[in-house]
């Protein structure tokens, strides 16, 4: 029986394992320390206690993605985000970051992404930043980060910035 593209789709949807989100504990360390460095982010500054973690309900084992606020001069940084990719484009990653700024509610959140992610934040309320509008050390990341990504990757680093709990409410 041949089945039709978009049913194969919701039927593949509904296939989907269930989703289980969690604070992070140092029991996640390596896995995330091990995500982390496997999609080339910054390994610095990884508190699993600044984590949230999506695992699979099925088998609480199975870590689905996670995310984490920084302290960032008096504002935050929304940074190490990760999905596995069998988890991608099922809402997880847009769930952390929700979940995350819920944390925050009404405060400055700033992250440093790459060009081709925009669309993602922008739907989650974040605009790119003018220049020299981020935190200082959020600029000097995102310089070497630039040359970095553009050798590697041919991208570039971008700033985006948000108040969290205000979708479509860029900091000023």
């Amino acid at each position: 029986m041949v089945v039709p593209f978009y049913f194969a789709n919701v039927l593949s949807l509904c296939a989907q394992p269930k989703v289980v989100y969690r604070p992070g504990s140092t029991i996640d360390q390596q896995a995330i320390a091990a995500a982390v460095l496997r999609e080339s982010m910054n390994p610095l500054f990884l508190q699993p206690e600044r984590f949230i973690v999506a695992n699979d309900a099925a088998d609480e084992q199975r870590v689905l993605g996670f995310g984490q606020l920084r302290p960032l001069s008096g504002a935050w940084e929304l940074a190490s985000l990760v999905v596995e990719p069998e988890a991608r484009g099922r809402g997880v990653g847009s769930e952390l970051v929700r979940r995350l700024l819920a944390r925050v509610e009404g405060e400055a959140v700033w992250l440093l992404t790459l060009e081709n992610t925009r669309q993602f934040y922008e739907l989650l309320g974040f605009t790119e930043a003018p220049p020299g509008a981020a935190p200082l050390t959020m600029r000097l990341e995102q310089a070497v980060g630039s040359v970095v990504v553009g050798v590697v990757a041919g991208q570039q680093c971008i700033v985006m910035n948000a108040r969290a709990g205000a979708a479509s409410a860029p900091v000023p």
